[in-house]
């Protein structure tokens, strides 16, 4: 064969392929593995005549491999070789990522019965129930099925046809081989020939080829290594996920072919996976030794043409409750309850096995129950049944000879109850408690055995402290010591609420959450802050709140038909209220025990109200009046009974500090402090009289309850007019008219802007002289004094709304014309004067005509109003203007302070 004939040769063209292979992009169409077997078929003839063409055979097969290797880990390499059974990968029944999913619908079809529903639960369906155990070891499915070939080699590995040997010489001739084992065993090496390897391990095989080399080549050294090695053939049958052929790595064991094959579906065994070569059972792996112990002593390699054959799981138990793995388990050697215990891997630290029971079918086809107690060793030598559900019972949570603190203490908690333990012994010194405790009283509520009715017993807290033993108290089992916070609720009436709401916040805020009560979550869970405005909250307070239980269980341990043991306390105390009923219950124990008496209690006489239950035909009331100072000085005792309420009064006469406001031209202005009674010209000569600026008949006095009076006829005036003007436009629409209605809409929106003053007109200089009725004062009352005014404005339907100083000389028409005169809108009828002190005048019907400029003074406002006429039936437009004018002089007299 000669240059022209090689260049004529299809090898022309690979030559050419094999050279640009580094510089192109290899598609997945091209053919890599036919280049290949040409690379291994070249002559040694065919060698130089490249050469002699100028191109490097050697070179282009090695870039041909390189290009191989590189496009096999491009395409594998980020996919990874086991996903989750229920990924969102797609991937059809050969594991090729992208193609459509068909293996899921015959997944759906193995684990779904006829109705749909599926046999056995899937990751996520059902949380909460019991799983089988192991099964999650192959949760995944194969996205290849290609053979690992990174899986390092043993020395016994036994060399086979397929396998290829890396031989590298080293010395006098630098030298590289792949030589792959032919069918019959044997490798070409050049230079020396065939060299026969079947059946030999690596290791052997090894030492047979530098023996050769060293004999017959001299000052050469060899280094021999494993290149890619020969795939081989199984099946993996029985209750595979993908049951079916593989070709796997010669390294392969029984856990690669599980792996690769997707694992063991939910009805295999995974005791008892048997290998299979040639028909008979070459070894059997169980699972459970690989996950439990970790033991792979029984994952034999596999040999070309096994069957690893996995047989549907024969017996089977669940364990639950308390134990470290609750699951359902596969039983082979296990046959009682000590093994299966075992095998889940024992007890956890809350279980109590002493009360534990079996769920069991029996022969008649029902589920029963069995009891055991497997604290007694006996009990867990039971022989176990298939379909076993064994529940393992857990510690309750329920405290058991313990005394609780709860309430003021630093550290409420749970302390040990022994024989003959006292309060003092547990109570030792006042830094056990808050800064803020209630030193006057405390609680121990009992749960009296053996049905647990409660029953409450009260303390003196400070006699504890001091060492009087004669006020101590033995304690018994599930006592809870209740120890109260001082609530200071001595609030004003109209920030009662608002004062109770921010001191409750405050104290949430800064107190360390590893200090607060224990009931402090239960203010959060019932949005205590909330609740304080809400009109039908029984128990105010925190101390109400921790009461609040205790209450209604004694409410509903009332089944005899007599009355609850509780007792009501109203009227002036610091936390009114329902309360337990202690033992021998005094009026000055509900008195401490509701928080002590506000300010200015009434020490005379109490109220008590009690039903009287003695006849069964008929339910008396009786009232009791009871000497409140004698009860708390303990000279008398008054025991009270059941569903008693006690009221206690406020000192008659006593009322909180009342208040007015005096501003402006007064010489000492200020809040003054009045008693009832006093009047208003009594207060201004305690506060200096007016200053020389004083404009007295322009004062404006107001007062609360007015501006609540004028607030709500405001709003019923706005309704009204809304009304008359809804009717106007019907009334329009139904003539075909066009509505014209702009100048009552704007002074709607006037009247809806418009705040109420409260304003109560008053002529204050005859008030001081003497001469007029004085003004008993109210709690909330103002003064205000303005600065002498000068002018007389002008307002409303004229054609310069403004002021002017005041003349003697002008009458009304003067300060009318100085402002322009009328508007072609404005109602000459119905002029009226807003005087200073608030009081309006309408001069058209008090003989103006001929007083016109006496009735004028200092600081009035002449005000003509819009023609209502003009607006049909809209009736009330004129006292409106009246209104807004009036309110909006008096606020703009107040501004201007």
């Amino acid at each position: 064969m000669n240059l022209s004939k090689l260049i004529n040769t299809p090898f022309y063209i690979f030559l050419l392929a094999g050279i640009m292979l580094p510089f192109i992009v290899v598609s997945a169409e091209v053919d890599v593995s036919r280049f290949e077997k040409q690379c291994q078929n070249i002559t040694a003839q065919q060698r130089q005549l490249a050469a002699a063409a100028g191109y490097d055979i050697e070179a282009a097969c090695s870039s041909l491999k390189n290009i191989k290797s590189n496009d096999s880990k491009e395409g594998l390499g980020d996919i990874k070789t086991i996903l989750p059974r229920n990924s969102a990968y797609e991937t059809n029944y050969r594991g090729v990522i992208g193609e459509e999913d068909i293996r899921s619908e015959e997944y759906n079809l193995r684990t779904q019965n006829e109705d749909g529903r599926n046999i056995y639960p899937i990751d996520g369906e059902n949380e909460e129930a019991l799983k089988k155990y192991g099964y999650d070891l192959f949760a995944g499915i194969p996205t290849t099925f290609a053979p690992a070939t990174d899986i390092p080699v043993p020395a016994e590995y036994i060399i086979g046809p397929g396998d290829t040997i890396q031989i590298q010489m080293l010395g006098k001739n630098n030298e590289h081989h792949e030589l792959l084992v032919s069918r019959d065993g044997r490798i070409n090496f050049p230079e020396l020939g065939p060299i026969n390897l079947v059946g030999l391990s690596f290791l052997e095989a090894r030492k047979i080829i530098k023996q050769k080399v060293s004999e017959q080549i001299i000052g050469v050294n060899v280094v021999i290594s494993l290149g890619e090695l020969r795939s081989i053939r199984v099946f993996v049958l029985g209750e595979a996920f993908k049951p079916g052929s593989y070709t796997v790595s010669s390294l392969s064991t029984m856990t690669n072919a599980l792996f690769v094959s997707g694992g063991v579906t939910d009805i295999g065994s995974l005791r008892n996976i048997q290998l299979k070569r040639h028909g008979k059972i070459i070894t059997t792996l169980d699972l459970y030794d690989l996950l439990q112990r970790g033991d792979t002593s029984k994952d034999a390699r596999l040999m070309p043409g096994d069957v690893i054959f996995i047989p549907p799981v024969e017996m089977t138990v669940g364990i639950d409750g308390e134990i470290n793995r609750p699951a359902i388990y596969e039983i082979k050697h296990e046959k009682n309850l000590s093994s299966l215990i075992d095998l889940a891997g024992g007890f956890t630290a809350n279980a109590y096995p002493n009360t534990s029971n079996i769920t069991r079918k029996n022969k008649s086809g029902f589920t029963t129950v069995v009891d055991i107690n497997l604290s007694v060793e006996t009990a867990k030598n039971i022989t176990l049944s298939n379909g076993d559900l064994i529940n393992i019972s857990t510690v309750l949570e329920e405290l058991e000879d313990v005394i609780q603190l709860s309430g003021a203490f630093h550290r409420p908690r749970a302390v040990k109850w022994q024989r003959g333990l006292k309060l003092s012994q547990i109570i030792h010194s006042v830094k056990d408690f808050r800064q803020d405790v209630d030193l006057n009283i405390g609680l121990v509520v009992r749960k009296e055995m053996p049905l647990r009715e409660i029953s409450v017993l009260s303390f003196d807290l400070k006699a504890i402290l001091r060492g009087d033993l004669a006020t101590d108290l033995e304690l018994k089992p599930l006592d809870e010591v209740m120890v109260f916070i001082k609530e200071d609720l001595i609030l004003e009436e109209e920030e009662g609420e608002v004062a109770e709401i921010t001191q409750t916040e405050n104290t949430l805020e800064t107190e360390p959450r590893e200090s607060m009560f224990d009931y402090m979550s239960y203010l959060d869970s019932l949005n205590y802050l909330d609740s304080l405005n809400e009109d039908d909250t029984d128990q105010e307070g925190v101390r109400g709140l921790m009461l609040e239980e205790v209450i209604t269980k004694l409410i509903r341990q009332t089944s005899d038909g007599g009355l609850a043991k509780i007792v009501e306390i109203s009227g002036n105390v610091i936390n009114p209220g329902k309360y337990p009923l202690t033992k021998s219950m005094t009026i000055k124990e509900l008195v401490l025990l509701a928080g002590g008496l506000r300010e200015a209690s009434y020490l005379g006489n109490v109220e008590i109200t009690r039903r009287d239950m003695s006849n069964r035909e008929k339910a008396t009331v009786e009232h009791f009046n009871v000497n409140l100072g004698e009860q708390l000085n303990n000279k008398d005792s008054f025991s009270l009974f059941a569903k008693d309420k006690l009221s206690v009064y406020v000192t008659p006469e006593y009322r909180e500090n009342l208040n007015i406001t005096l501003e402006g031209e007064v010489r000492f202005p200020g809040t003054y402090v009045f008693k009832r009674g006093e009047t208003l010209s009594q207060v201004i000569k305690r506060a200096g009289g007016f200053t020389s600026m004083a404009h007295i008949n322009a004062s404006v006095f107001t007062r609360v309850d007015l501006k609540e009076q004028e607030t709500k006829q405001l709003q019923e005036l706005q309704n009204r007019l809304r009304e008359d003007l809804a009717a106007s436009q019907l009334q329009d629409a139904a003539a075909g008219e066009n509505s014209s209605l702009n100048d009552s809409k704007g002074l709607l929106d006037a009247l809806s802007e418009t705040e109420a003053l409260g304003r109560l007109v008053i002529q204050l200089d005859e008030i001081v002289s003497g001469k007029g009725r004085d003004i008993r004062l109210k709690d909330g009352d103002s003064l205000v004094i303005p600065t002498f005014r000068q002018e007389i404005s002008v307002l409303g339907e004229v054609q310069h709304a403004t002021s002017h100083l005041f003349n003697e000389q002008w009458t009304l028409n003067d300060y009318l014309e100085k402002s322009g005169g009328f508007t072609n809108r404005a109602d000459d009828d119905r002029i009226y004067v807003v005087k200073a002190d608030g009081s309006v005048f309408l001069p058209n019907q008090s003989g103006w005509l001929t007083h016109q400029n006496e009735l004028l003074s200092p600081g009035d406002t002449v005000v003509v109003p819009l023609d209502t006429d003009r607006l049909k039936s809209l009736t009330l437009w004129t006292n409106v203007s009246q209104i807004i004018y009036q309110l909006s002089l008096g606020a703009a007299a107040v501004s201007r302070l």
